[in-house]
């Protein structure tokens, strides 16, 4: 266990919430591989036996992209995206936006485009224009 919390629960402390972080590993004796996890349990006494009645534990979920990471990739992506856009080729732009779960509010369209087939024939009026 690398951190963790205990919290008494009942009048009696009949009841905890043990939760925490820790470290487990997968694999056989000559090639383990560790595992970072979280875990929460809780224990209820019933009679003289404590016994757990919930129980949760999951991988750890990847450490967040710091800003700058962020703010790197963000104009790695605006070069690809401006890179596509000065080749004139509206299927190379468009094939920087998502097929699914798309909300595009173009520059020069009062449309709200939310398919690739209309982010595509957006492009093809659009490069008609000469951006740069």
């Amino acid at each position: 266990i690398t951190d963790e919390s205990v919290q008494a629960y009942g009048p009696a402390g009949d009841a905890y919430l043990h939760s925490g972080m820790y470290t487990f590993e997968l694999g056989d004796a000559d090639n383990r591989t560790p595992v970072q996890a979280r875990f929460s349990y809780v224990w209820q006494k019933q009679g003289n036996e404590w016994k757990i009645s919930h129980h949760h534990s999951s991988v750890r979920p990847p450490v967040p992209v710091s800003a700058a990471e962020m703010k790197t990739i963000a104009q790695t992506n605006f070069k690809r995206w401006n890179d596509a856009l000065q080749t004139k080729d509206p299927k190379k732009v468009a094939a920087l936006y998502s097929s699914g779960e798309l909300s595009f509010l173009p520059t020069v369209s009062p449309k709200h485009i939310t398919d690739t087939t209309d982010t595509e024939q957006y492009f093809v009026d659009f490069v008609l224009k000469n951006p740069f």
